[in-house]
């Protein structure tokens, strides 16, 4: 790889001192990055695996370089980057929208160069995220779940309540990101107010969370389990979980249905950062704009059954029909983006609360 880099170099250099003009910067433009690397932090599962077998290795031809990656979820990122806050190896991380606040405020990571990110230009408004220190590059939506054999749909978050399905929900844990967005769901039917209002009003859910707890089968860590045992029929209704995460087995004909209650949905968020301090900046600039690139953007929605973060693009029309997309569509379903700037704060009071009303 390195002797056509070099010899386009060369040739540069003989058109600027032939004529005193040089070549189109795009005829070198990737000359610096030749031969440099950077470690990734991407998501487990289809996520991931469409990155490695999708992006990088086009990535890496088209810059002259190599990626690292290595697979995890949001918590696990952020542990890494504060166990090598004084010399960090990683330069760009995947994490939830959730994760962004907390790694800006410790300090792990840096606004977005936009200078060096045109396709932040791209991006729909209000998935820029925490002052500009994380960029959604997929969004799922939060949606319950069901047995399609013996539920036809999930029509309000208060038909989670009926006593038809006593001993028959699957929960997600407190410590992930669809529990809060059921608390969310439940200070919406305790006030009356849309899903947007209703996150600021979540001290007012806790009875309402505790009268669900006669549904309740299990509390789940795993989703894909869950959604197994839903489909299997082990329990009748589930969630709220993401989309990217249910409609893969839909697809493969398992008997599960999802629902867009009436009174909204929130939103998944998976985004782009990058490490302070990160080895290679420019090349971790470059790869995040990638990320946000109409190809990988359009690529990775149809993979993995998300929506694109950037606007005008076209979708497989199957999944055209299940993606949160495009932004009419998340106006539509009142697509929530939970202000992490509130909920944050108060993370582990909520947690701790939850876990309190479930244990009692």
């Amino acid at each position: 790889m390195n002797k056509p880099i070099a010899r386009r170099s060369v040739l540069a250099g003989l058109a600027v001192a032939a004529g005193g003009l040089a070549a189109p910067a795009g005829f070198v433009r990737n000359a610096w990055s030749e031969g440099r690397s950077i470690n990734i932090g991407t998501y487990l599962g289809p996520q991931g695996e469409f990155v490695r077998h999708n992006v990088i290795p086009k990535f890496e031809k088209d810059f002259g370089c190599k990626i690292n990656q290595t697979q995890g979820v949001t918590l696990d990122q952020i542990a890494i980057l504060r166990a090598q806050r004084a010399n960090p190896t990683y330069s760009v991380m995947f994490m939830d929208d959730s994760g962004v606040p907390i790694a800006k405020d410790d300090g792990l990571i840096v606004p977005l160069p936009r200078d060096k990110m045109p396709n932040l230009e791209k991006v729909i408004p209000g998935f820029v995220v925490s002052e500009g220190h994380g960029a959604a590059f997929a969004i799922s939506a939060l949606v319950p779940y069901f047995n399609s054999d013996v539920v036809t749909s999930i029509d309000s978050y208060a038909d989670l309540w009926d006593p038809k399905f006593q001993g028959r929900f699957m929960m997600p844990t407190p410590k992930q990101t669809q529990s809060l967005a059921l608390l969310i769901a439940a200070a919406a039917l305790v006030t009356g107010k849309p899903l947007k209002d209703a996150q600021y009003e979540i001290d007012s859910a806790w009875k309402k969370i505790g009268e669900l707890k006669h549904n309740i089968l299990t509390v789940y860590d795993n989703n894909v389990t869950a959604i197994l045992q839903v489909s299997q029929g082990q329990a009748d209704v589930g969630g709220p979980d993401f989309t990217k995460s249910i409609i893969p087995y839909i697809r493969k004909g398992a008997a599960i249905g999802i629902s867009y209650p009436k009174e909204g949905i929130a939103a998944g968020v998976n985004c782009i950062t990058v490490v302070k301090g990160a080895p290679e900046p420019d090349l971790a600039a470059a790869f995040a704009n990638r990320m946000l690139d109409p190809e990988v953007q359009t690529g990775l929605a149809n993979a993995t059954f998300s929506a694109p973060s950037i606007s005008g693009l076209t979708l497989d029309p199957e999944v055209a029909k299940v993606a949160m997309y495009p932004e009419a569509k998340m106006k539509e379903k009142s697509l929530l983006l939970i202000d992490w700037s509130y909920i944050y704060p108060r993370r582990a009071d909520i947690i701790r609360q939850y876990n309190q009303v479930l244990a009692s």
